[in-house]
């Protein structure tokens, strides 16, 4: 077992020699050394850094993914305090990526932070998002996910989003050319619900984990289980339902 300045040094080194650093002791009977490593050479893109990405960056980066790319381009706000994991007094006003890219210097020194303080665009969409293995789309509302998810075809890398209104969920995975939960609002039309519901923390947290799990073990066993399809959760009445969205899913 290596300790934590021996991890902060190098980790490939230490799983390389088939030594399991110490942050990771207790991921060791689920996480194999391979597996590890894996997740030490993955490169993550996250786009937006409040409420989904906060929780989202905390889990991967403190289960050992060895880069993560953070976008967003907003500072923090009051409102945000109710479920935004980063939100609180000492960081109001604050751009939310630099914030990112602050704690995790503190609690994940192993982690690589390439903290980007701009919004995605038709512009830039191609450079933010290129050169990683997979993307999550973390962001609110509908208006700006599209450009994220054609940019993210067009580099032929997956996107695994999440969206939350209330206590209502939606999580799921696209590979590059086949829609999936993008389907959900594809309708310009369509209601912003989390505008009328508003974002609870506990569904907030809960559709950031199941995204940070279906990342990592994309990451890990290159499958993406919920891929062409949207996972609802009702937090409300416990209700959890499965929807294909593909027909070749």
């Amino acid at each position: 077992m290596a300790d934590l300045a021996a991890v902060g040094a190098g980790p490939l080194d230490a799983l390389a020699c088939g030594v399991t650093p110490a942050p990771w002791v207790r991921s060791a009977h689920s996480i194999d050394g391979a597996a590890q490593t894996r997740l030490a050479r993955a490169r993550v893109a996250v786009v937006g850094a409040g409420g989904l990405g906060g929780y989202a960056i905390e889990l991967l980066a403190r289960i050992g993914v060895g880069f993560l790319r953070i976008i967003d381009g907003d500072t923090f706000e009051e409102t945000n305090m109710n479920r935004q994991l980063l939100a609180e007094p000492a960081t109001l006003g604050r751009p939310k990526a630099q914030v990112a890219q602050e704690r995790l210097a503190r609690i994940a020194p192993w982690c690589v932070v390439d903290a980007r303080a701009v919004f995605v665009d038709v512009g830039n969409a191609a450079e933010l998002l290129g050169g990683v293995d997979v993307v999550l789309d973390c962001l609110g509302g509908v208006d700006p996910r599209p450009v994220v998810h054609a940019a993210c075809a067009a580099a032929s890398v997956p996107v695994v989003a999440a969206a939350v209104a209330g206590w209502t969920v939606l999580v799921g995975s696209e590979l590059p050319g086949k829609p999936g939960i993008s389907l959900v609002w594809g309708d310009a039309s369509a209601v912003d619900a989390e505008g009328q519901l508003g974002s609870l923390a506990p569904a907030v947290a809960m559709a950031a984990s199941l995204q940070a799990a279906e990342v990592v073990q994309y990451l890990t066993t290159s499958r993406l289980e919920l891929a062409g399809k949207v996972l609802h959760a009702d937090l409300g009445t416990w209700a959890f339902s499965l929807y294909h969205m593909s027909e070749d899913e």
